[in-house]
C-alpha cells in the first residue's frame, strides 16, 4: 500500500498554461462532468500509478473508471492494486468506478468478475451480460451500463434499469438525434454518459492483434503491448492511417473528438467520458473544463486540442456519419479532412492568412480534388543537400534563412498551426538545425503570439535537429516524429515537453484541409 500511495500522490497536475491563463469569459457555461473512462492500453506499473497520481489532483476531472477491461493478461496491475488506486481516488474526492472486462475468456476471468462485483465499497460498471446477470443475483443496484453492452432502444435500456442500472454510456457508434430520441423515450431520466475523446473501440476477438503482428502465439505474446502506449497505428498502402492494434482490441486511427459539438450535446448528456491517452490527457480535460465553463469558446478549445492529439479528430458517428469523418460544429455535410474550425482563440491574435488559399479558391473543384489526392499520395524522393552546399551555408549569416522560416509559421492558416495550441511556446528559444544542409535557426515566439528571430544562445530551451528531407516528410505527415527519433533520424534536445507540443502540431497538419476549405 505504501507502494501505491507513494505513486498516486507523489505527483501532481497542474492544469496546462493554455488554459488557466485564459480569462473567464462571460457566459453560463454548461453544467456536465467529465470522466476518465478506464486505461485500455498496457502501460508499466509506476507509469499507471504517476498518471492516476496526476489525476487525483486535476480538479477538472470529476470520475475516474479503474480496472482491466481488454485482455486479462495484462497484469502490471493485479486486482488489488486497482482497489488500493480507488481508495486513494476516493480519498482525492473523486467518484471511482471500477469496470468489468469486456470480454470473459476462462474460469480465471470469472473469477476475478466475482470479485469485482463482490466489491461493495464502489459502483460497477458492467461491460458484458455476465457481470449484468452477477450483479442482479447479488442484489447489487446503482451500476452503470458500459459502452460494450450496445444499448440502441428503450427497451433494453429500460430492462437494465429494472436491473438496477442508474447511469448507461453510450455505446460511441451512437448517432446524437438517436441518443435524444431514446432519452426521450424513458419513462424516467436516467443519467447519461457520452464517449467525447480517444480512439474509439471498435471491435474485440479472442485473437490477439498484437501478438499476431509480432508474429507470436496470444499465450506468448511476450507482452508486447507494453511497447505501445497508445496501441499500434495501422496504415493503408498510401500511407493513411487506418486502424489501431491494441491487443485483443480493434481501435480507430482517428481520434474521435465531440469538443467543439458542445453545444448540441448539452441537454442529451450528464456527463463525459475522456479516454486516457499516453500523453496530455488531462491537459485536453482541462480543455473540456474550460468550454464547459465558457472561459473558452468550444471551437478555440477544440483548436488549442488538435496539438495535443496523436492523430487527426473525428465525429462522424455522432452526427450519424461513418465515423473517419469529421464535420465542423454546425453543419451537415461531411468532410473527408478534419479542418480546425476558423475561430480565432482569446490571448494570441490570429496570423492573417496568406494569399495561398484564396488563390486555391479559384480554382475548379475538380482541380482541388486532384491536387488532394496528389498531395494525399506523394512521396518525397530520398536525397541529401550536397556537402559544399552545407558547409557553405554554415559560414553565411543564418538571419535570412531563420526570417524564412518564422515568416512562413506567422502565415500559416489557423487549419494548419492552432496558435492556442501554441501558448506554451511563448518565451522560450527555439533552435532547428538541418543538420546536412547547415542551417542552425534561432526563433522565439513572442506575446504578440508571432514567431520571430532571436540571436543565438548558448543553450536553447529545445533544440530539433533532423536532415532537410526529414523535417520535409515530418511537416507533411508521410513520417511520424516517433519512427524518426527512434530511427535516429530525428534528434531532440533540452526541454522534452516542448519537444512532444512541437510534435504534436505537426502530427495535426492535414494539408488537404486547406483544399477542402475553399470548396
Amino acid at each position: 500500500m505504501n507502494q501505491i500511495r507513494a505513486g498516486v500522490l507523489g505527483k501532481g497536475a497542474s492544469p496546462s498554461r493554455s488554459v488557466a491563463e485564459i480569462p473567464r469569459q462571460t457566459g453560463a457555461g454548461l453544467t456536465m462532468k467529465l470522466s476518465l473512462g478506464p486505461l485500455l492500453y498496457y502501460w508499466p506499473r509506476q507509469r499507471v500509478f504517476d498518471f492516476y497520481g496526476e489525476a487525483a489532483a486535476c480538479e477538472a476531472v470529476d470520475i475516474i473508471y479503474l480496472g482491466e477491461t481488454v485482455c486479462s493478461r495484462r497484469h502490471e496491475l493485479r486486482l488489488d492494486d486497482w482497489l488500493a488506486l480507488a481508495a486513494e481516488l476516493c480519498g482525492a474526492g473523486k467518484e471511482v468506478v471500477l469496470s468489468t472486462q469486456a470480454l470473459i475468456e476462462s474460469e480465471s476471468d470469472l473469477k476475478t468478475l466475482r470479485r469485482v462485483i463482490d466489491e461493495k465499497n464502489f459502483r460497477i460498471e458492467a461491460n458484458d451480460m455476465g457481470a449484468v446477470r452477477l450483479l442482479a443475483e447479488a442484489g447489487r443496484r446503482n451500476w452503470i451500463a458500459g459502452p460494450t453492452l450496445n444499448i440502441f432502444n428503450p427497451v433494453t435500456l429500460a430492462l437494465l434499469v429494472d436491473e438496477g442500472a442508474s447511469r448507461w454510456v453510450v455505446p460511441p457508434e451512437m448517432a446524437g438525434e438517436n441518443v435524444a430520441g431514446l432519452r426521450a423515450g424513458m419513462p424516467a431520466p436516467i443519467e447519461t454518459e457520452i464517449f467525447a475523446h480517444g480512439r474509439l473501440p471498435l471491435a474485440y476477438s479472442a485473437r490477439c492483434f498484437t501478438a499476431r503482428h509480432y508474429n507470436l502465439q496470444k499465450d506468448a505474446c511476450e507482452f508486447r503491448c507494453l511497447r505501445d502506449g497508445d496501441g499500434i497505428l495501422l496504415r493503408t498502402r498510401e500511407g493513411e492511417p487506418f486502424l489501431t492494434l491494441n491487443g485483443i482490441q480493434i481501435q480507430s486511427a482517428r481520434v474521435y473528438n465531440l469538443l467543439a459539438d458542445l453545444p448540441e450535446i448539452a441537454g442529451h448528456a450528464e456527463i463525459l467520458r475522456i479516454s486516457p491517452q499516453s500523453g496530455h490527457t488531462l491537459e485536453i480535460a482541462a480543455l473540456f473544463r474550460a468550454a464547459l465553463d465558457a472561459r473558452l469558446s468550444p471551437a478555440a478549445a477544440f483548436a488549442a486540442c488538435r496539438a495535443l492529439m496523436p492523430e487527426a479528430p473525428c465525429n462522424g458517428f455522432w452526427h450519424g456519419r461513418a465515423g473517419l469523418e469529421y464535420l465542423p460544429s454546425g453543419t451537415a455535410a461531411p468532410t473527408v479532412s478534419a479542418p480546425a474550425p476558423a475561430v480565432s482563440p482569446p490571448v494570441l491574435p490570429a496570423a492573417p492568412m496568406p494569399a495561398i488559399p484564396s488563390l486555391i479558391r479559384l480554382l475548379p473543384a475538380g482541380v482541388r480534388d486532384r491536387i488532394a489526392q496528389k498531395l494525399r499520395r506523394a512521396r518525397l524522393p530520398a536525397f541529401t543537400v550536397p556537402a559544399p552546399l552545407a558547409r557553405l551555408n554554415a559560414r553565411l549569416p543564418q538571419l535570412p534563412a531563420t526570417l524564412a522560416l518564422t515568416t512562413a509559421l506567422n502565415l500559416a492558416p489557423e487549419a494548419l498551426l492552432p496558435r492556442a495550441a501554441l501558448l506554451s511556446l511563448t518565451g522560450r528559444r527555439l533552435r532547428v538545425c538541418v543538420l546536412d544542409a547547415g542551417f542552425s535557426l534561432d526563433f522565439t515566439l513572442g506575446a504578440n503570439g508571432r514567431f520571430r528571430p532571436c540571436r543565438a544562445a548558448a543553450a536553447a530551451d529545445l533544440t530539433i535537429s533532423a536532415a532537410l528531407r526529414d523535417f520535409l516528410a515530418l511537416a507533411l505527415r508521410e513520417e511520424d516524429a516517433d519512427t524518426l527519433f527512434f530511427g535516429r533520424r530525428l534528434h531532440m534536445e533540452g526541454d522534452t515537453g516542448l519537444g512532444v507540443l512541437v510534435k504534436n502540431t505537426l502530427n495535426a497538419v492535414d494539408w488537404n484541409s486547406i483544399f477542402a476549405a475553399q470548396a
